[in-house]
């Protein structure tokens, strides 16, 4: 019913709407949220993150596997564990015209080192003891301990050394990406291509971003040819009217957002994981993504994707009912007269796909004997709620995984909230030795090994109920040509499309 009434809204709005005319070398993109920040050490926000890939350039760069790729360093060494040597490009040049050297890098990274700078990707260059000028192509990083995840921070955009020494410019900023800012009006942000027509035949000379905070009204305005994009922040029931428009071009492939079940395993309930394994088994994944995502989730055991070089193929965690109710009353809590065994509190956010899901859980575990309150709170509360440690179970996503350290982070003893996002407050020393290790490991090769048994420990022990890795969603209309969705939801590739 829900749909068919989103479908007849959708049918009314477009009646009688003619196609808006085409703007040569423009592509209009709409954004479900405008960027908070373009300067590279502020931007933290999906959004924001996203714009400033096309206005500025790092050290390194991920590519679609995470391996460390050189962007704005030429070459590298790094001859002890706290010593890295960079080798900077000399054929970069910034937005206004002055060229890169190694006096910008080393100004950019130090002010995100600076406590008075407040930049909140200063945490991701804690071992950082010091960053210092060499030559005019050259720098070297001394750190205080060893950290084997550093390149993979040393993404961040660089800013021309003057631009960098002053206080943070949220709507304003000089990079050396291939786009560079043209203008920002309300809810209408424009980019221009870097040396005019050069680049690929027929590529946006600008791109346009537009702000359209309701699905509904940005999925009117791509039909209508209001816009030439958009990607995600589309409810599932919307996808099929979308495949049914022969002028729109929908394309999906999973995603690095990983959505998870977290428990409180200092619950009196939870920290048995023979509960924890049983409200897993209850689950039926398939049928959930099915029945509240259009089928388009790839189910999902742990955290880093499969195609990730630390990711390691885990045993797919089934749906089995009555293995799950042997392990409850093994636990001891056998049903009683009411068939009850006991109470959980479930707690999302107010999002109502988040709300059907956690009520559709809810569903599932009570035919195993467990009551389930959903409560849904608005996304601070929510959140708060988590970080105190007073939540027995809520849903959640890890979004944008790139760096196989994020294990540290959610399950290192150390790591309990406030300090970290160790949500569940999971302690096991074993796996705290390994994590250690891992962060300090020389070779992939070794690194690898030791995400490989942290991934089966944390499977072990049912430290997250594990649900799926959410789908990109792109939508092309009839102007675009050879876009290609990628998993970590990035819009880079709408600089290389072409465009009637």
């Amino acid at each position: 019913m829900i749909r068919s009434v989103c479908f007849a809204v959708v049918a009314l709005l477009l009646s009688g709407c003619q196609p808006a005319a085409n703007l040569d070398g423009v592509l209009r993109a709409g954004l479900a949220q405008m960027p908070i920040s373009l300067d590279p050490r502020y931007a933290t926000d999906a959004a924001s993150m996203r714009i400033q890939q096309f206005l500025h350039r790092g050290l390194i760069r991920l590519d679609e596997h995470f391996q460390v790729q050189a962007d704005l360093a030429l070459h590298w060494q790094h001859p002890n564990p706290l010593i890295w040597h960079f080798w900077i490009r000399r054929d970069v040049h910034f937005h206004d015209g002055s060229s890169l050297s190694a006096d910008d890098v080393v100004a950019t990274l130090n002010t995100v080192l600076d406590e008075k700078m407040a930049s909140p990707m200063k945490g991701g260059l804690a071992s950082v003891d010091k960053i210092e000028r060499v030559a005019e192509d050259q720098l070297v990083i001394t750190l205080k301990q060893a950290d084997a995840s550093l390149l993979t921070r040393l993404n961040i955009g660089i800013l021309p050394a003057k631009l960098a020494l002053a206080p943070h410019q949220a709507r304003s900023t000089t990079g050396c990406g291939p786009y560079r800012l043209y203008r920002w009006h309300a809810n209408e942000l424009e980019l221009e291509r870097v040396g005019g027509l050069a680049g690929k035949r027929n590529a946006p000379l600008y791109i346009r971003f537009v702000g359209v905070k309701d699905p509904v009204t940005r999925l009117l305005k791509i039909t209508r040819g209001e816009l030439d994009f958009i990607q995600n922040d589309l409810p599932p029931h919307l996808l099929p009217y979308i495949q049914q428009q022969s002028q729109l071009t929908m394309q999906t492939r999973s995603s690095t957002t990983f959505s998870y079940i977290g428990m409180n395993m200092q619950d009196s309930f939870l920290q048995d994981v023979r509960v924890r394994r049983a409200l897993a088994l209850a689950l039926d994944r398939r049928q959930l993504k099915r029945a509240l995502f259009a089928d388009l989730p790839e189910l999902a055991e742990t955290v880093l994707t499969p195609d990730h070089w630390a990711a390691t193929r885990l045993p797919e965690t089934p749906h089995q009912p009555e293995k799950a109710m042997a392990l409850l009353d093994a636990a001891g809590f056998k049903p009683g007269a009411d068939g009850i065994r006991f109470s959980l509190t479930y707690r999302t956010s107010t999002d109502p796909t988040r709300v059907r899901l956690a009520t559709a859980i809810a569903s599932m575990w009570e035919k195993i004997g467990i009551r389930v309150s959903v409560e849904s709170l608005e996304w601070g509360g929510f959140y708060a709620r988590i970080r105190q440690g007073g939540v027995q179970v809520f849903s959640l996503s890890w979004v944008g995984i790139s760096d196989p350290d994020i294990y540290r982070w959610i399950l290192h003893s150390s790591m309990w909230p406030p300090k970290g996002a160790n949500r569940g407050r999971y302690a096991n020393d074993m796996v705290d030795t390994w994590l250690d290790k891992a962060a300090a490991g020389q070779g992939q090769a070794v690194r690898r090994a030791l995400y490989a048994r942290v991934e089966h420990q944390m499977q072990r022990d049912m430290v997250y109920i594990p649900l799926w890795y959410e789908p990109v969603v792109a939508v092309s209309g009839p102007r675009v040509h050879g876009f290609r969705p990628r998993a970590n939801g990035d819009l880079l590739g709408l600089s290389q499309v072409s465009l009637n």
